[in-house]
């Protein structure tokens, strides 16, 4: 029997944990791996650290074992472009500095990731204006930002990555401007409280906050920007940072594959395409939400990782089903940690659910205890069937174990009554004698 040739197109975190689980499955793979980028597996959440640390190699960045699973590779192609993909007879077409190949697969997963959104206004094609998807981009940044030429620096996107790279550039010493098109920071993952908590940290320390204020143009000199403009004023500015939206990386399938409203790749529970022979995994492929039931798009590493793991299990032979998503997010912010999972109560009255949702704010711990911490929690639940639909938490304390335990409740359909009466430890150095979740869900109508 020949060896299944295995083709995974795109190196992300996503592409690679596919790799690695094949051959770790003991079975023999014919596994090829194709990238347009030099440097492969970088963790780009990394980035905003990376940058807040001048002089840090980004080497420390990377979440895989490269070196040893590139022992594990039948080919590796990097700064490589996949010119066409033959769907039919699955022959794939690249290009690189040996020039075109034809290369062959039994199996192709498709982990080609997202490209940010460029705003396409007037200017944009000024020198100074920075994405920051790959690591390329922000080896790019890092450069511009050692300059001391550069002072003032433009933020346009207020949600969870244009807050991580805001509080990096402050860190050294640049005047910082974030601007958001809507009305508070962090909305599709945190309602406006726990914006307006991250805004005042942001403040505190000196970042200037734009909200409601769309930039519409770029202007500059000697092919460099230097001002940008909104509908109310002019701002001067050395650098920009795009930090707001992202859109499936997809034209290499577009033409043959079944794609979502955004233009991601729609698979099914077992990550295939339209294609049975076609995966795709990350940040191009489509989610089920747990919440909505119906398909989203969920750019999260963690989901992708969990979709690489499901797509590798079922080409090794061993089938089993991704248990969907909750959107489950969480950020740090001068010491404040926001968590979320689920829907908001924006995203609620967005998609017309009939909700309900509770607010509660305590200490963590008795007040005797000598280091403690507010947590604010919100949860949102179902009017009708009552189930647990999103919640949010905020505390200088680190809740992610509370964000885990949220979200599988989520997942499993936990009702706010069963959070009431659930089995919760007491012990002072961590909670209060009734867990502030069963206090909040106990003030549920």
């Amino acid at each position: 029997m020949c060896t299944e040739k295995i083709m995974i197109i795109g190196a992300s975190n996503a592409g690679l944990t596919v790799a690695q689980n094949l051959y770790q499955s003991g079975k023999d793979f014919d596994i090829t791996i194709i990238d347009k980028n030099k440097d492969i597996g970088y963790l780009g959440c990394g980035t905003p650290i990376f940058l807040s640390q001048p002089g840090r190699s980004y080497q420390a960045f990377f979440n895989k074992d490269v070196a040893e699973i590139k022992q594990h590779l039948t080919r590796l192609y990097t700064e490589t472009t996949v010119e066409k993909i033959d769907f039919k007879h699955k022959q794939v077409l690249i290009n690189n500095s040996q020039g075109q190949q034809q290369l062959t697969y039994d199996k192709l997963v498709l982990a080609t990731g997202a490209e940010q959104v460029s705003l396409g206004i007037a200017g944009h094609e000024l020198q100074g204006i920075y994405q920051i998807k790959n690591l390329q981009e922000g080896l790019e940044v890092e450069r511009h930002l050692a300059s001391d030429d550069v002072k003032d620096v433009a933020i346009i996107g207020g949600g969870y990555i244009g807050v991580e790279i805001a509080e990096a550039i402050r860190s050294r010493g640049k005047n910082v401007r974030i601007f958001e098109a809507k009305s508070h920071m962090m909305m599709s993952h945190y309602d406006e409280p726990f914006g307006e908590r991250v805004e005042a940290r942001l403040r505190d320390v000196g970042v200037q906050i734009h909200l409601d204020e769309e930039v519409i143009a770029y202007s500059g000199e000697n092919g460099a920007v230097k001002q940008l403009t909104t509908p109310y004023d002019t701002y001067e500015t050395d650098m920009v940072i795009l930090t707001m939206g992202f859109l499936p990386n997809t034209a290499l399938g577009r033409e043959h594959l079944d794609l979502y409203t955004n233009g991601a790749y729609i698979v099914n529970d077992k990550q295939q395409t339209s294609e049975p022979d076609v995966y795709a995994v990350g940040d191009c492929a489509t989610s089920y939400s747990n919440v909505l039931h119906e398909l989203v798009v969920n750019f999260s590493v963690s989901d992708a990782m969990r979709g690489a793991y499901v797509a590798a299990q079922n080409i090794i032979g061993e089938p089993i089903s991704s248990s969907g998503t909750q959107r489950t997010n969480a950020v740090t912010v001068y010491g404040l940690n926001l968590f979320s999972t689920g829907v908001t109560v924006n995203e609620a009255e967005l998609y017309g659910i009939d909700y309900q949702y509770v607010d509660y704010e305590d200490w963590q711990k008795p007040t005797f205890m000598p280091e403690n911490h507010r947590v604010r929690l919100r949860l949102v639940y179902h009017a009708q069937n009552r189930r647990l639909i999103g919640a949010q938490v905020c505390s200088e304390a680190d809740q992610a174990g509370v964000l885990y335990l949220l979200s599988l409740a989520i997942q499993k359909e936990v009702t706010i009554d069963e959070l009431k009466v659930s089995d919760f430890f007491f012990y002072p150095y961590f909670n209060q004698p009734t867990n502030f979740i069963i206090e909040a869900a106990r003030l549920a109508k």
